[in-house]
């Protein structure tokens, strides 16, 4: 075996353990990721909307939730949680079209303090 084709196999090999696809990612399918997996955009009312990254001109800005994350807040506290989730990126992270790092809000509201009762002595 010559140098040339022992590197040639191992580029193929390389290529095949890195053949990575972002729309495999994403999900495929109709509109909304219930049929292929994948992430969704959620309104504030705590609808699905599309698919993450297809946006549409006068929407906020989106906030996307992978199947399993949209499932567990669903659980948690139904459409209601979604939607909370929704405002909390579109107050922390308003600019739709803002260049630069994403911001990363929590989908879970953080807990406030709760006040100590006072006893009566």
């Amino acid at each position: 075996m010559t140098k040339q084709e022992l590197i040639s196999i191992i580029e193929e090999e390389i290529d095949s353990l890195l053949d990575e696809d972002l729309g495999a990612w994403f999900g495929k399918g109709a509109k909304g990721g219930v049929g292929g997996g994948g992430w969704d955009r959620y309104n504030t009312k705590g609808e699905r909307i599309g698919k993450c990254g297809d946006s549409k001109k006068g929407e906020g800005k989106p906030k996307c939730l992978s199947k399993s994350k949209a499932a567990s807040l669903r659980a948690s506290g139904g459409k209601k949680a979604i939607a909370n989730a929704v405002r909390r990126k579109r107050k922390k992270d308003p600019n739709k079209n803002r260049r630069g790092k994403a911001k990363n809000v929590s989908n879970r509201p953080k807990k406030g303090k709760k006040k100590a009762k006072r006893s009566k002595s």
